[in-house]
């Protein structure tokens, strides 16, 4: 043994000073002469994913020695479990050697006299192991390799590396929280909930699976958490279809179709529902339950997109645009409508007074320039057909043109915080026309002062030649707060009069009632809001 000592601690002198082989081959023992080792072996944590069919685990395998020109073949090996266990500190029945079939290890592993060293790979297939690993979740599951050679020497010190395996499966579960709304407007109603999967990117196949329904013992535990009533959904006003993944996305669906069929109008049910399987042992599957809660309304309802909205007419219009008529339906929170307080406009205002914009063009948009007063010279646009004084609430008219006929099921109005008119609306009405005329003063002026005062007198009502029809009087409307405003609120048509004529059509007209200031004249409104009817009983709307 001291021998050796000595020829070790000479070793680095010998090589300095000499490369004749036969000469070191006499001064070194010869299983000295290759030495292979695994660079950074010991232990690797890997977490796998069963979505991904291959992982593959480099390592560096070295070839050392007092002659490493000469080749060297070595292998790896899966240790035993017992041996693994006691290298590691563990009982043996405390860890699980992953399945045979989960692993490739490299055949032989040859570096020849050229080779000093060569990059290896293990493959792990985390499906394949995912099986034993779920029936036997306590276990530390390893695959413990070790570095062999028959023709050479091994450093002992690096011809370990334990892979720690652990693999993750991709989840399924509902795509959003666990309440969905959803209303049977017509008969019968398709209602797909979306699902997702989740802890991978990678779907790389289609797939299929069920969903089931819940009964009474879920409905009870939901109406007692959430202080709610509701009924179960009966069993035959619903089924179910499965759900459902392509390949490559991570989003898919399952479908519940809804029916009409044994439910009483206007009362909402619960329908619990959970994941039951899927065709692929990839997945694991949600516990969550999804709950359903289906309106059966007799009125179904759906929001006027007023993109298509223009003002026919406004008999009140401030001449800074933060005011305007047209701001009531352009979903700015920063502007209004608001008939402006200024005395002098309101004065001026009279039988003999004809304050309609005439547009310059003679069409719309146009532009105004005044002729007299305190703005001669003054130009501005003209958007649409419009006075120039800012009338009194109960002389206010606003006439829209909704673009399409619209069966009026309730209409919402909100109010700017801080704004001019201080949230002052209280009353308004609103009628209904099919089309609209209105007649301006200028044509009779000097030439029949009788229908000259006529037409001036109509901008206060926009009635002559129109046929409207009073669809719904809103009395005490909320004021708000000046900071924060007033957020839509909404009156919806009694049921005596959905679906009438009065609930029907292109032209609706503002008139306010009152004001919450009525001592200034003043009222506002931020924006309009409209729902039309859709069907009643499940049935459309004529």
């Amino acid at each position: 043994m001291r021998k050796y000592s000595y020829i070790l601690l000479l070793l680095p002198m010998f090589l300095a000073v000499s490369c004749d082989r036969d000469d070191q081959t006499e001064i070194f023992p010869e299983e000295y002469f290759k030495v292979v080792y695994i660079k950074d072996s010991g232990e690797r944590d890997v977490v796998m994913n069963t979505a991904q069919d291959v992982v593959n685990i480099e390592m560096l395998v070295v070839k050392g020695g007092a002659h490493p020109e000469m080749p060297a073949d070595c292998r790896l090996e899966v240790m035993p479990a017992a041996e693994a266990a006691a290298q590691y500190g563990y009982a043996e029945d405390e860890i699980g050697i992953i399945p045979e079939e989960s692993y490739r290890l490299p055949g032989g592993i040859s570096l020849t006299e050229e080779m000093s060293y060569q990059y290896i790979d293990v493959e792990l297939m985390p499906a394949l192991m995912a099986p034993a690993m779920r029936a036997n979740p306590g276990l530390e599951w390893m695959l413990p390799l070790q570095l062999v050679s028959d023709s050479g020497s091994v450093n002992k010190d690096n011809c370990l590396v334990r892979l720690n395996c652990s693999v993750v499966s991709p989840f399924i579960n509902w795509a959003s929280g666990a309440d969905q709304y959803v209303n049977i407007d017509y008969k019968t109603k398709e209602c797909p909930i979306e699902l997702a999967i989740t802890k991978t990117e990678i779907n790389k196949a289609a797939f299929s699976g069920t969903i089931e329904a819940l009964g009474e013992d879920a409905v009870a535990a939901y109406n007692t958490k959430h202080g709610t009533a509701y009924p179960l959904l009966p069993a035959g006003s619903y089924t179910l279809g499965g759900l459902s993944f392509e390949a490559n996305v991570l989003s898919g669906s399952a479908l519940v179709n809804l029916s009409r069929s044994g439910l009483t109008a206007d009362v909402e049910y619960l329908l619990p529902l959970r994941i039951v399987s899927v065709s692929s042992n990839l997945y694991e599957l949600s516990e969550e339950v999804k709950y359903l809660i289906v309106g059966n309304p007799k009125f179904s309802y759906a929001e006027v997109n007023p993109s298509s909205w223009k003002v026919a007419f406004s008999n009140s219009e401030d001449r800074n645009s933060e005011y305007w008529a047209m701001n009531m339906f352009n979903r700015d929170p920063g502007s209004n409508f608001c008939s402006y307080w200024n005395v002098s406009q309101q004065t001026k205002i009279g039988t003999d007074v004809d304050d309609f914009r005439y547009p310059e063009e003679g069409t719309y948009p146009g532009t105004c320039t005044y002729t007299s007063g305190r703005l001669a010279g003054t130009t501005i646009d003209v958007l649409y057909p419009c006075c120039d004084g800012v009338r009194k609430y109960d002389n206010v008219v606003v006439v829209i043109d909704l673009g399409e006929t619209v069966n009026i099921h309730s209409i919402g109005i909100s109010k700017k915080a801080g704004s001019l008119g201080n949230l002052d609306l209280k009353g308004i009405e609103f009628y209904t026309e099919d089309q609209f005329t209105l007649e301006t003063a200028a044509q009779y002026k000097d030439k029949d002062n009788t229908k000259y005062r006529a037409a001036i007198a109509n901008y206060n009502t926009a009635d002559n030649g129109n046929a409207w029809r009073l669809c719904m009087i809103w009395n005490d409307i909320p004021k708000g707060t000046t900071a924060d405003g007033l957020p839509a609120v909404w009156n919806v048509m009694s049921s005596e009069s959905m679906n009438t004529a009065a609930a029907k059509g292109r032209y609706l007209k503002l008139r306010p009632t009152a004001s919450y200031r009525a001592n200034t004249n003043c009222i506002e409104i931020g924006d309009l809001y409209i729902r039309k009817l859709i069907t009643i009983d499940g049935e459309p709307a004529i």
